[in-house]
């Protein structure tokens, strides 16, 4: 009867194994409300990607890293991925992307209320103190436009240089700096900030991307994508981006 009882046991667990969902970890870093490091759900863009990979049996593990490292680490498949990013021509030449956007985000100027600051083309940018974010897209278009930049580790940083006066523009998503105001500043110091309405860059979508040199690149790629899909279909997409925008 105990011979019996411990092979259903012995059963029970190889079934259970062989159902159990496959694990990848993704590296990202800290773009509240999209990518949370604290809050154990996570944010609306970890949970689109978890939410759509586990539609292929596929559970994610998070590691938040400097966006720096995190994008080091994915491109030498030290870790299965990485997300949110934008495409550029460099990151395409090492990283195959999401053929669909996890998500679209609209990029602003921000400045104190006290700047008349006025854009329309990049050259209009030299009259301004300007601060971005290593690593980060803008920061490489400002460059490329022959514009003198300030560097600094994290976005939050750059909304501090801010209201010291240290630069007096810098860039973010929209949803991301407003965000970044309301849980750094004082009431008081929160009203001093606004952005510019026009876009920095028309290309607003963020992707998952793998390593060309991951060997199973293209199948990661291709399942996020027919997850996403599923996720699109059964309305729960539209359900947790509301979520998000909404609060």
């Amino acid at each position: 009867m105990k011979k019996v009882f411990f092979t259903g046991i012995l059963l029970l667990c190889i079934a259970v194994n062989v159902t159990a969902n496959e694990v990848i970890k993704l590296t990202t870093g800290e773009w509240a409300p999209y990518t949370i490091e604290k809050d154990q759900k996570g944010g609306v863009l970890q949970k689109i990607v978890s939410e759509s990979l586990k539609q292929e049996q596929i559970d994610v593990e998070y590691i938040f890293y400097s966006w720096k490292k995190a994008y080091k680490l994915a491109k030498e498949v030290e870790v299965d991925g990485t997300i949110p990013w934008f495409k550029t021509p460099e990151r395409e030449i090492d990283f195959l992307y999401s053929k669909n956007a996890i998500l679209r985000t609209k990029t602003v100027f921000f400045h104190l209320k006290s700047l008349d600051f006025k854009w329309k083309a990049y050259e209009d940018l030299k009259n301004y103190n300007l601060g971005e974010t290593l690593g980060f897209k803008t920061a490489k278009i400002l460059d490329e436009k022959g514009l003198k930049v300030q560097l600094a580790e994290s976005e939050k940083e750059n909304f501090k240089k801010l209201l010291t006066g240290e630069i007096e523009v810098t860039s973010a998503s929209q949803l991301v700096g407003y965000n970044i105001i309301k849980n750094n500043f004082s009431p008081k110091d929160a009203l001093k900030f606004t952005n510019h309405p026009k876009k920095v860059y028309p290309g607003t979508g963020i992707y998952f991307l793998v390593s060309k040199k991951h060997p199973r690149a293209q199948e990661l790629v291709d399942k996020f994508d027919k997850g996403l899909n599923k996720l699109i279909r059964s309305g729960r997409y539209l359900q947790l981006v509301k979520s998000a925008t909404s609060k």
